[in-house]
């Protein structure tokens, strides 16, 4: 009994020395890494792409100069011969301050055969332009101014003309007309053959 007690004394004294030996050892524990890796920084955004440039605007073509533009300056000349009249001298300038439209002054010498047929006229004119083409012009003009008779009292006259121009040019051109004066007061031309002086108007234009 004793051997017994003994047996089991030795047993439980080699279960307790297993059961220490036996114990495993805590997880050793890693120290934290303290360099964090860098935060993954966003993908940079596209480039923008550049703006197109602007579309070239091409410059508008230049106006085509034509009779009677603003700002044109035109002196006329015309000179005409004939037994009946004598020799015939006329002289024009005007300044187109809009387009279609020039006042200007006009003058004119008749020289007749006689003092009675011998006269001269220095008129305020205004030129319209109702109609022009590259090549062609119709003109229409109005006129009031001074009569002045050879060996005879000076009086007023009224009236007007129309012609077309034949343009060589927008500055130069060939005028051909028709032109009729009306001489004012009644009494200035009482004792003329009329108190109209009409005919033909032969005349070169200028321009500049």
């Amino acid at each position: 009994m004793f051997s017994a007690g003994l047996i089991a004394l030795m047993l439980l004294a080699d279960e307790g020395t297993g059961a220490s030996g036996d114990t495993p050892a805590p997880p050793a524990t890693t120290a934290p890494d303290t360099e964090a890796a860098p935060a993954a920084l966003p993908p940079p955004a596209p480039a923008a792409e550049p703006a197109p440039p602007p579309p070239l605007l091409e410059p508008p073509p230049p106006r085509q100069r034509r009779y009677g533009d603003r700002g044109t300056i035109e002196v006329g000349l015309g000179i005409s011969y004939s037994t009946e009249t004598g020799f015939v001298g006329a002289a024009s300038g005007r300044y187109y301050v809009v387009d279609r439209v020039a006042p200007g002054i006009e003058g004119t010498f008749v020289a007749g055969s006689s003092d009675a047929s011998r006269y001269g006229l220095l008129l305020a004119a205004l030129r319209i332009i109702p109609v022009r083409v590259s090549s062609l012009a119709l003109a229409l003009t109005g006129r009031a101014g001074r009569v002045l008779l050879g060996d005879h009292p000076d009086g007023w006259g009224v009236g007007g003309a129309a012609a077309i121009l034949f343009l060589f040019s927008p500055y130069v051109g060939l005028e051909l007309g028709y032109e009729a004066l009306q001489l004012l007061p009644s009494s200035f031309c009482a004792d003329l053959e009329s108190c109209w002086i009409h005919g033909p108007v032969i005349a070169i234009r200028f321009g500049f």
